[in-house]
């Protein structure tokens, strides 16, 4: 594409992309904060009639088979997203594709965690380790029930894909509550009500979907072949953020006291719900930047990067005086040792928003691996903070390897932002002598001319 052609494109569609991810992301944001909201009451119901103990338990059994699931994965999600969104095979075809693969995926994670989660929670007690392989059998509904949810993201129906999204939440929230006020809880029937949640998001996601679109299996090889690489290309990227992100809990399950890990929990649920707008801004992102030009695709990113920043240091600073005051009265004060740690973790969280972004925006560019060269090498920097820092401050510890981690991705992720996606540091900030010159055609136009 010559320099003409493409600024025509950047003066004429600018305001088409801006006008329909201002909507798309008003939609998401505000979903996001009811999921952040319902997250919130959950946390603070299971945290109450539980105890720091029983939290502790709870997220031990199903971090595992969450794991598990993550591992098998193959990026398909967002291989959904971006094939729906770049039209090149028909819905029907993506759905075939993905649910073949989702099917042999889910074979997988059942046969993996039937042999691995009795050894992982060998130290916890009988019951736990059946709740986490209960929960462990429900993991098909996990891998399958996310691909209609990601089908219309893909198409942009992204009333429908936040509708059943926030599904599996509400179910759980409205159960947990009826639960605490009948009184009698106990952990069997918290993981049984975010089974039941997983099972209305799965049927309320097939039902939208089939309203948007005329869904029928129809096979085609070269979908499927598509999917498994784009998604190989973004996989690494997922496990490795998995581990950064979660490393500190599964390591916390195996080598602390139950109090110590719920302790921690809570102190991690807090700092992340900074992250609800970044995490709208990135599904956006990905969704509209997919079905965009690569120059429009840029802009969006950009837009995207600086209203998450701008968000994250604002709500970071805000929580980080309110977080003892927060912890005591919402959560109770058996959990007011979760304080410092919510705090360390405070700063990473901005680096974790940011990243969420610019890892979306590479794969609406077409650039899934890049996310993986940004975390693995976070991976090296959890192992090694948690094995020095773990074992001398515990959960304490383990905030502090987690919050390194998540700057080192962030730095990695933008460099490689500005070298092969095109978008320097100054863009994102929205330098404005810096934003025409790096703003130049991708070498992947996929098809425009």
């Amino acid at each position: 594409m010559n320099t003409i052609t493409e600024s025509k494109a950047n003066s004429n569609g600018r305001a088409k992309p801006a006008t329909r991810f201002a909507g798309n992301f008003a939609m998401t944001a505000g979903a996001q904060v009811a999921i952040l909201a319902i997250g919130g009451l959950t946390g603070v119901i299971a945290a109450r009639l539980l105890g720091p103990q029983g939290r502790g338990e709870l997220a031990a059994l199903t971090l595992w088979p969450s794991m598990l699931v993550l591992l098998a994965s193959m990026g398909i999600n967002q291989a959904i997203v971006f094939y729906t969104g770049r039209r090149q095979d028909t819905v029907s075809q993506v759905w075939a594709g993905s649910t073949l693969i989702g099917l042999l995926q889910s074979a997988c994670v059942v046969a993996a965690g039937f042999l691995l989660i009795p050894l992982a929670l060998a130290h916890y007690s009988e019951g736990v380790r059946h709740l986490s392989l209960a929960f462990l059998a429900a993991s098909p509904l996990v891998v399958l029930g996310g691909y209609p949810a990601n089908l219309l993201q893909g198409k942009l129906a992204l009333g429908s894909f936040n509708l059943a999204r926030l599904t599996a939440p509400a179910v759980y929230a409205v159960g947990l509550l009826i639960v605490s006020v009948l009184g009698g809880s106990s952990l069997g029937s918290v993981v049984t009500l975010q089974i039941l949640g997983i099972t209305a998001a799965m049927g309320l996601g097939y039902v939208l979907l089939l309203r948007k679109t005329g869904l029928r299996f129809l096979w085609d090889a070269g979908t499927c072949k598509n999917l498994l690489t784009f998604g190989c290309k973004t996989q690494l990227a997922n496990v490795s953020y998995y581990v950064n992100q979660s490393a500190d809990q599964l390591a916390l399950s195996l080598f602390v006291p139950p109090r110590e890990l719920g302790l921690y929990v809570v102190a991690v649920t807090l700092a992340s719900a900074v992250c609800f707008l970044p995490q709208a801004a990135g599904i956006v992102t990905l969704a509209t930047g997919s079905s965009s030009h690569p120059a429009e695709a840029r802009i969006i990113i950009a837009d995207s990067f600086r209203v998450s920043l701008l968000a994250l240091v604002i709500l970071c600073t805000v929580l980080y005086f309110a977080a003892p005051w927060l912890i005591g009265m919402v959560f109770g004060p058996a959990f007011s040792g979760a304080t410092l740690a919510c705090r360390i973790l405070l700063p990473g969280m901005i680096a974790v928003g940011l990243c969420q972004v610019i890892y979306d925006g590479a794969r609406a560019l077409g650039e899934p691996a890049l996310p993986s060269y940004s975390e693995a090498g976070g991976v090296l920097v959890t192992c090694v903070s948690l094995w020095l820092l773990v074992p001398r401050w515990g959960f304490v510890g383990a905030a502090i390897a987690s919050t390194l981690t998540y700057f080192v991705t962030l730095l990695v992720i933008l460099i490689l932002c500005g070298t092969r996606m095109q978008i320097g540091l100054g863009s994102l900030l929205g330098l404005p002598a810096k934003r025409t010159a790096e703003f130049k055609p991708s070498s992947t136009n996929f098809g425009w001319s």
